[in-house]
This record gives structure tokens, C-alpha cells and sequence, in this order.
């Protein structure tokens, strides 16, 4: 991955059911909280994220994305840490599980982000992602929120 591309990364978190509608109408505030996570290590942000969010199996998520991106991604390799996928295209993706969220770094057109983010919301539809340095959050697929 390289060149003038663009380049995205995302902290991608599977929220626990019973906190969705917490969460729900409070992503920004959870974004400043990823955001300061990022920053400074904050082991109280560290504690509060681990409640909110089910941990992350690695292999397993790893063996999903692999599953359903093979087809469109010609060139897939483990590389340190990453996952790393490359498309003549569209660019390059890399992916990083940690115990509580993904690291997605999309490197290309923002066509790589709809595909790991589609590949995810068809595993569960507990994910939101957060792109700290664009100020952007949202849930991979959109919680129905009934009110009564």
C-alpha cells in the first residue's frame, strides 16, 4: 500500500446487545472517547470500552472477512499483524484484530471501506466504526431503534 492515495483508518468495535440503545443517538460522544483512547492510552476509556463492547475473536472475525473478500480481492497476504488485501482498483486494506476493536487502514477509493464494512454487518450487526481523524462514526448496519 502506498502512493498518493488516500488513506482512512477506522476503529471498528462490536457493541454488547444490551448496550445498543445506549449507544444509539451517543456515537459522537463515543467517538471523542475512541479519539481519546488513541491519544493517550487512558486505561479508565480502556475500562469503560471493554464494557460496552464484546471482545473480538480474532482468528474467527479474520476467517469471515477472508471468506467473503476473497472473491473480489485478487491479492491477500498475512503480513506482521495484518490481514492485507489489494485490489488493482480500488487500493489496498489492512486489518488489525485487537481484544476489543478492529483497526482498518483503507488506503484507496472509499469502495474499500463499503466492502469490509458490508463483509462485517453480514457477520453480526453490532459493529460501528469510528474514522477519528475525519470525525466520522456511524453502525455498519443501522440498529432498528423501536419507541414506544
Amino acid at each position: 500500500m502506498g502512493g498518493g492515495r488516500k488513506m482512512r483508518t477506522y476503529s471498528i468495535f462490536n457493541i454488547k446487545k444490551e448496550y445498543q440503545s445506549f449507544v444509539f443517538g451517543r456515537e459522537r460522544l463515543l467517538l471523542e472517547m475512541v479519539a481519546t483512547k488513541e491519544q493517550a492510552l487512558e486505561s479508565s476509556v480502556g475500562k469503560q470500552l471493554s464494557y460496552l463492547c464484546e471482545p473480538i475473536q480474532g482468528k474467527m472475525v479474520q476467517g469471515f472477512i477472508f471468506e467473503h473478500l476473497k472473491k473480489s480481492f485478487p491479492t491477500m497476504e498475512a503480513v506482521d499483524e495484518y490481514l492485507q488485501f489489494e485490489h488493482q482498483f480500488k487500493g489496498g486494506l489492512k486489518l488489525k484484530v485487537y481484544p476489543y476493536h478492529i483497526e482498518a487502514i483503507c488506503e484507496g477509493s472509499r469502495m474499500l471501506d463499503l466492502d469490509l464494512f458490508h463483509s462485517l454487518s453480514q457477520m453480526n450487526d453490532s459493529f460501528i466504526a469510528f474514522n477519528t481523524d475525519e470525525a466520522e462514526c456511524g453502525w455498519l448496519k443501522p440498529i432498528k431503534h423501536a419507541s414506544y
